[in-house]
Formats: structure tokens, C-alpha cells, sequence
């Protein structure tokens, strides 16, 4: 992370937190909600209490980080994994499953 978390954040009881890699579908097929019912349907399975992601906040003109915001993430900082990779917006999802 490129900044300071809140106290407790990154505390992991090996159920507390899934994390996303990535969901790419199709060209076809963006923009149906087949994306969204794939990821609901991960999450709906899962006992974890939260999921987080990473994105890159230039990806489709930020459209990406906006999808991520419509299905509930949150952005928490920033994460850049390695000195010559973009600085990603770390993303977070609490509850899991929505309400």
C-alpha cells in the first residue's frame, strides 16, 4: 500500500478476506451483466466476511473502477506491487454478500 491503513485492517483469520484477481469476459459479451452474475455468483458460495481487488484507475478511462463501484466496492488506498507497475486503487467489498 502506498499509504497508511486503518488499525486492524490487514489483521487475516484465514476467513476474513477473498481476493479477487480478475474477471474478463468477451468483447461480445461486455456490457450484458454476464460479468456481474459470474461475480455474484463466486461470492454468493464463499464464507469469507469481505472480497477485495485491485484496479487500475486508468483502465477504460476509469469505467473499469466505476463498474467495481456500482457492484459495492469501495476504494481504500492505493497499491502499486512493483516500482515499474501502475498505482492501483485497492478496492474493498464489506459485507461479501450483499444485502
Amino acid at each position: 500500500m502506498t499509504g497508511p491503513l486503518p488499525e486492524g485492517y490487514t489483521v487475516e483469520t484465514g476467513k476474513r478476506t477473498l481476493a479477487l484477481n480478475e474477471i474478463v469476459v468477451r468483447r461480445a459479451w461486455r456490457g450484458t451483466g454476464v460479468a456481474h452474475r459470474i461475480h455474484e455468483e463466486l461470492l454468493g458460495g464463499r464464507g469469507e466476511d469481505r472480497v477485495t481487488l485491485l484496479v487500475n484507475p486508468r483502465a477504460g478511462d476509469g469505467k473499469v473502477q466505476a463498474v467495481y463501484e456500482r457492484w459495492g466496492y469501495e476504494k481504500i488506498g492505493e497499491q502499486q506491487p512493483f516500482a515499474d507497475s501502475p498505482v492501483f486503487a485497492s478496492m474493498m467489498r464489506e459485507p461479501l454478500r450483499r444485502v
